[in-house]
């Protein structure tokens, strides 16, 4: 059982990262589902090292934490946030203001950095966009992935789609397309998308 300092923790980065900034600079932009919650944990935790606690496995969907996952329905359940039947997940305005005191006295400037980072980054794509781009980055996250495969089949209109809208560079693009580098240039070439040498360059 986690400790109720880690679940307190947890509870802390999900207000957060419902309250932080998204894509489009607004504070509070919804968040995409549960699969692309557990994914922005799943970041933030690379980011930032062991000091986020978390029990993650290999998943159907990639990593996957079963605490993070309570918090998220102790969250809903307490009235902080809704999850719609579209999946979307937002604060209420309860906890809106419970987000903010999280936002403002409990993280440094550091923690919201990161935070709004990953957010930024992650928050606004599609559940398959996050996955590829996580099973691509960490392949060994997708080895009980029960959608891979259709990942993979999809990969090469997945990265072209990221790439065209400045999401991923060149270099993640061809790994989520699965072909080198050279053979995904010219495939962005033939999908009219514009490559310039910081985004072959960028990580």
């Amino acid at each position: 059982m986690a400790a109720s300092a880690d679940i307190q923790r947890l509870e802390d980065l999900v207000l957060a990262l419902a309250y932080s900034p998204g894509s489009k600079g607004r504070i509070a932009e919804p968040l995409k589902g549960k699969t692309v919650l557990q994914k922005l944990l799943f970041h933030l935790r690379k980011v930032v090292g062991g000091e986020i606690p978390s029990d993650e496995i290999p998943h159907f969907y990639g990593p996957f934490d079963e605490v993070a996952s309570t918090v998220l329905d102790g969250l809903v359940n307490s009235g902080y946030l809704s999850a719609g039947a579209d999946s979307v997940i937002e604060l209420t305005s309860e906890g809106r203001v419970e987000a903010k005191i999280v936002w403002e006295r409990k993280l440094s400037s550091k923690e919201r950095d990161l935070v709004e980072g990953v957010k930024r980054q992650f928050g606004d794509l599609s559940t398959d966009e996050v996955l590829a781009i996580t099973y691509a980055k960490y392949p060994e996250s997708a080895v009980d992935s029960i959608v891979r495969s259709d990942l993979e089949r999809r990969g090469s209109d997945l990265a072209v789609g990221l790439v065209r809208r400045g999401r991923v560079s060149v270099g993640l693009g061809s790994k989520i397309a699965g072909i080198p580098l050279k053979q995904f240039l010219n495939l962005l070439s033939k999908r009219g998308v514009p490559v310039v040498e910081r985004q072959i360059k960028q990580a």
